[in-house]
């Protein structure tokens, strides 16, 4: 479930996880149709955003036709009703707050027919798509009157859109196109309305005493804490008959502190910790300790070596790392769907190496959207239903080292015809992972992962060894040079790891102890699970750059006298 929340003059979509028990969910079968409109009839005489929702929908399929342009074969909505804040505290103090009831509508219009429409093809663009924001309060008519004009937006692009396809495909030779959107049994599942509440006071409260832990570190150049959080409901109708509501929430805290060295080298760590429901947010009692850790490690960086020459051979990277590393270079490669008309496939697409092994042999790799929470660690990639009401499927797309699977929206491709339940967006839905799964069928402990690593420097040739403990970003953060002996030396300074697919064919071993990558964004939540890896070989090279000078005068906080 997602929505889009404004704060000041940025723009964030706040994603939030459908994973709230529902005490009411039933999926219609096909011989219960007439039950099942019964059930959303009665539903929708409480619940003024669903009928104006369909009783909209039914006039546009109905009435939405331009002379010598095709009707629309398909229109759906989906709106999200919800509820957000965000506060912003540095040093125990309030930057920025925000408190927002929104209701945002997203309309997508479809002419033609499923085997060929106003889609996927080069300048279609957004063709068919259309959002709007609704009144928050419950005024049919008002609502109405939004959604009305979205739908005809929607359906002008849409039909304006089409010729412009049928003229670029007859200028094609174009050979096995699949359809262009996939035919889905329709979904009716009705959970209970949630109450839009978000605690706003025990948010500032809690950003600003956590903020205030660093008025005790004078060498954190900056620091932020940033709480945001919310929950809501999210519908989905379309003409072929899905009737969706459901519900979810989500709170975010985090952690950002910078910090310069004596050669300028400027630093940054963060954390980030996630609750399914705003209103059971830890205590500060309870994240202070995790923020000092943080800091501390970030101050005896700060006061490391730097790595002065590039290193080639063995890398150790461990699980925290290794679950991002391992997502940012794979989970949008798992994700499947044909090529628009008048471009061109990559050539490593993943569609070409089905069959073929990607990883090494021990390998499996699972996307399961209907995983909660992984050794007590909530899961941001839950889902019930995708955001096109198809339900979500468990899928193996890698075993023993082979790719098996792409996850799929009803965008289909030559191999795959159907829908995974991975159709993911705020616009037009896309296929996108939702949590990422990385095993072993052999993994190692730790202790048998170091002795692994140090037998492969050592037959390199190399005085030492690289372990990568955690980064930032996409460059490392936290290094430490493993000698022979066992012995580790922190470094700083590394610009990066460029960690190619090849790279991760070539690894050498699995650890047997998983971590959790959260990621929270415009499309829905994301997690990816894995854990340490040891590669073959990597380049990691020293940071090549002229630093900024460090402030002449100490900060305020250095000051003696200064009051806390």
């Amino acid at each position: 479930m997602s929505w889009i929340a404004s704060n000041r003059n940025q723009v964030w979509t706040c994603a939030v996880t459908c994973g709230m028990i529902a005490l009411t969910v039933w999926v219609a079968p096909a011989d219960a149709e007439n039950s099942a409109i019964t059930d959303v009839k009665k539903v929708m005489t409480k619940d003024v955003l669903l009928r104006t929702m369909v009783d909209e929908l039914d006039r546009g399929l109905a009435g939405l036709k331009l002379e010598d342009l095709k009707r629309p074969y398909f229109i759906e909505y989906g709106a999200q009703d919800a509820r957000y804040a965000s506060v912003t505290a540095s040093l125990g103090s309030v930057l920025e707050r925000d408190d927002q009831h929104v209701r945002q509508l997203r309309v997508e219009t479809r002419v033609g027919s499923y085997e060929l429409d106003n889609t996927n093809f080069v300048g279609g663009g957004y063709s068919g798509l259309a959002r709007a924001s609704l009144p928050i309060e419950d005024d049919y008519k008002a609502i109405r009157q939004a959604i009305w004009w979205a739908t005809d937006r929607s359906y002008k692009s849409a039909a304006e859109a089409f010729p412009r396809k049928q003229a670029l495909m007859e200028s094609k030779v174009i050979e096995d196109k699949p359809v262009d959107f996939t035919r889905e049994e329709p979904t009716v599942a009705i959970e209970p309305l949630r109450d839009l509440k978000v605690p706003v006071t025990e948010m500032e409260s809690l950003a600003i005493e956590l903020s205030a832990v660093f008025r005790d570190y004078p060498d954190v150049q900056r620091s932020v804490v940033r709480i945001r959080g919310g929950g809501g409901n999210e519908y989905l109708v379309n003409t072929e008959g899905t009737r969706l509501r459901t519900q979810g929430a989500v709170l975010e805290i985090m952690v950002v502190a910078l910090v310069q060295a004596d050669d300028g080298m400027r630093l940054s760590d963060s954390m980030s910790v996630y609750v399914g429901e705003p209103l059971e947010m830890p205590t500060a009692k309870e994240l202070e300790p995790k923020i000092r850790e943080m800091t501390d490690r970030l101050m005896m960086i700060r006061s490391a070596s730097k790595l002065e020459s590039t290193y080639t051979g063995p890398v150790l990277v461990d699980a925290s790392a290794a679950s991002a590393l391992f997502g940012g270079t794979f989970a949008n490669r798992f994700a499947g769907g044909q090529r628009p008309v008048g471009s061109q496939s990559r050539s490593d697409d993943f569609e070409k190496k089905l069959g073929k092994r990607i990883l090494p042999r021990s390998v499996t790799v699972v996307d399961d959207p209907g995983l909660k929470e992984f050794n007590g660690e909530i899961l941001l990639g839950e889902y019930d239903y995708d955001d096109q009401g198809v339900k979500a499927q468990k899928q193996t797309l890698v075993e023993k080292g082979r790719l098996k699977e792409l996850v799929m929206s009803r965008n289909p491709s030559k191999e795959f015809k159907k829908s995974t339940g991975h159709g993911r967006g705020s616009s037009r839905p896309t296929a996108k992972t939702s949590n990422l799964m990385l095993s072993s069928t052999d993994p190692l402990t730790q202790e048998a992962m170091l002795e692994e690593f140090i037998d492969a420097f050592q037959d390199e040739d190399n005085e030492f060894g690289i372990r990568v403990a955690s980064l930032s970003g996409r460059s490392p953060l936290e290094v430490y040079k493993v000698y022979p002996d066992g012995r580790e030396e922190l470094v700083r300074g590394v610009s990066g790891i460029r960690a190619d697919a090849r790279a991760f064919k070539r690894i050498l071993a699995v650890g047997d102890k998983p971590a959790v990558m959260n990621v929270l964004g415009g499309d829905g939540g994301q997690s990816v699970i894995a854990p340490a890896l040891l590669f073959e070989e990597l380049d990691l090279a020293p940071v090549d750059s002229d630093f900024d000078k460090p402030p002449f005068v100490p900060s305020p906080l250095a000051r003696q006298g200064n009051p806390s």
